[in-house]
């Protein structure tokens, strides 16, 4: 199973570099801005993205389903589903603000399989497969480091991570409130950067020690959440429930970090 697994990745790999090369050549000139709701946004780069990715996943894997941000895909037969983000943390990217990644994932009944998320601009890779563990490539560095398993922090050696709805309703009032609660708790610092799928690869690498959000969807999550498996983190809803795939409610966090953070969402 190592093997085709293996060989999966790196043929998903490929494609994410050219879509991220792709958005990183727009970057600043991406051309028209489309309102998907009141502050949600949808770019030219989006669709070439999205469009560039659903032609050759549906080449290579021509028997499953795809579910992209942006309504780009279809059916399978195979039980395996891709989703696709191609451009997640799109308002930054409007902004000129660098924190945005193209996210690819593979999931089963089981979860996610197979992901990479790829941040061309802070030339940042991660890759990884279900039982394999995962990794961070830097390609203009000519660099690739495989993810340690993350040892167990601390809540007052935390650094965490969060994020608003795009709804402004009682949704922002309660990520607030969870903000003053932990840091009133005494962790480090709580960032709010713009793009989950990049949020969770950070967990996942130690950048960040958690992250907690509402109101996702399986694009913006399953690439991220395989990464923070992999290196032994926690994925779960806010209840604690470790579905395959959570996104209506999302809780990662590293060993030691967890329990914590659960009881701090749960109140």
């Amino acid at each position: 199973m190592a093997e085709p697994l293996s060989a999966e990745l790196q043929a998903v790999v490929e494609i994410a570099k050219e879509a991220g090369a792709g958005l990183l050549a727009s970057f600043g000139r991406f051309g028209r801005v489309d309102h998907k709701g009141a502050v949600e946004l949808v770019t030219d780069a989006d669709r070439r993205s999205e469009e560039y990715l659903v032609r050759e996943l549906s080449r290579l894997f021509p028997a499953d389903s795809i579910r992209a941000e942006e309504g780009g895909g279809w059916e399978g037969s195979s039980g395996r589903t891709w989703y696709i983000d191609p451009l997640d943390g799109t308002t930054n990217y409007v902004h000129g603000y660098s924190h945005f990644a193209v996210s690819l994932a593979c999931c089963d009944r089981r979860g996610p399989l197979l992901a990479a998320v790829y941040a061309p601009y802070l030339d940042e890779l991660y890759q990884a497969a279900r039982g394999l563990g995962a990794s961070v490539r830097r390609l203009r560095a000519g660099e690739e480091r495989r993810l340690p398993r993350r040892l167990p922090v601390e809540f007052g050696d935390a650094l965490l991570a969060t994020g608003f709805s795009y709804t402004r309703d009682e949704r922002i009032d309660r990520i607030c409130e969870l903000v003053r609660r932990c840091l009133r708790r005494g962790c480090h610092g709580i960032r709010r950067a713009g793009s989950a799928a990049l949020d969770l690869a950070h967990v996942g690498a130690g950048k960040l020690d958690g992250y907690f959000e509402l109101s996702l969807q399986p694009w913006d999550v399953a690439g991220g959440t395989l990464i923070c498996r992999e290196t032994g983190c926690r994925v779960s809803d806010w209840q604690g429930s470790e579905e395959p795939l959570c996104w209506q409610s999302v809780a990662a966090a590293a060993p030691g970090l967890d329990r914590l953070l659960l009881q701090l969402l749960k109140e």
